[in-house]
């Protein structure tokens, strides 16, 4: 990647920072790493310092004993700046959340990238159905590698180039080291258990959630939820996109977060 690189050590794990400026931290989604981000990574390290990480457990990053939230915001944060802007797709968005209620002095402003504050349905909370987290925990347990590839597939079904999105995520993983069964397994935990919609009602720092229209996994109904539960936060959808609009629609991605975070072009 031609832009300006640094790899930082610490302890045992090992993060990327690309460009300058305001910080801006990224976090990847269940099953990948942080080299999903490749596709916007350049348009933002022109204006921020870009801080892409791996969740313990992924992209040979060590394993943790329990995969909580707290244990992996508290493994995060050990590293990363002492105030950021924190940006998370999915799983990762789950994370950046937790670290926005609990460390509030840690985060500047929250980004959500078709995650849920819940992921599973619930009364008239849209969501994925607990079996479906079922029938991917047994995959995972059985044929690890298997089931994040099918996952893979279904990541752009539905976005209006499914075809050249469903390509691009395969080729940008296909030379990554595989997450661990257990980090796998505790992501998927997480996402079938918790529910994060009190604690995002308390949220006093400036918040934008990112939903994709096409989106199976994240649903755009639950837009008006989210607005009963907060009023400072502010919400775009994607018209063209399912579940990783940085790879559909990756310059209105880099535009939407522009226009949020604000510029600070070098």
């Amino acid at each position: 990647m031609s832009i300006e690189q640094k790899m930082k050590q610490n302890g045992p794990f090992a993060y990327q920072t690309f460009g300058r400026g305001k910080d801006l931290v990224l976090i990847h989604g269940w099953g990948v790493n942080s080299t999903i981000w490749e596709p916007v990574v350049k348009q933002l390290s022109d204006h921020y310092c870009v801080h892409l990480v791996n969740l313990p457990g992924f992209a040979g990053e060590p394993e943790l004993e329990a995969y909580t939230l707290e244990n992996i915001a508290e493994t995060l944060l050990a590293y990363l700046p002492e105030k950021a802007v924190w940006c998370g797709w999915s799983l990762g968005g789950l994370i950046a959340t937790h670290i926005a209620y609990h460390y509030p002095a840690r985060v500047e402003k929250l980004i959500q990238v078709c995650s849920a504050l819940k992921f599973v349905e619930e009364g008239q909370w849209q969501g994925v159905e607990t079996s479906v987290f079922s029938a991917f925990k047994l995959g995972v347990t059985k044929q690890p590698q298997k089931t994040v590839n099918r996952f893979l597939s279904t990541l752009a079904m539905g976005s209006n180039t499914v075809k050249t999105d469903i390509a691009t995520i395969k080729q940008l993983m296909s030379e990554q080291i595989g997450a661990k069964p257990s980090a796998l397994l505790g992501g998927l935990v997480l996402l079938d258990e918790v529910d994060l919609r009190q604690e995002f009602s308390q949220l006093t720092m400036p918040s934008l959630t990112i939903l994709g229209e096409q989106d199976n996994l994240v649903s755009v109904v639950n837009k008006e939820k989210l607005a009963e539960l907060s009023s400072i936060n502010q919400q775009v959808i994607f018209q063209q996109s399912s579940h990783a609009p940085f790879i559909s629609e990756p310059i209105l991605f880099h535009q939407v977060l522009i226009s949020f975070i604000g510029s600070q072009k070098q």
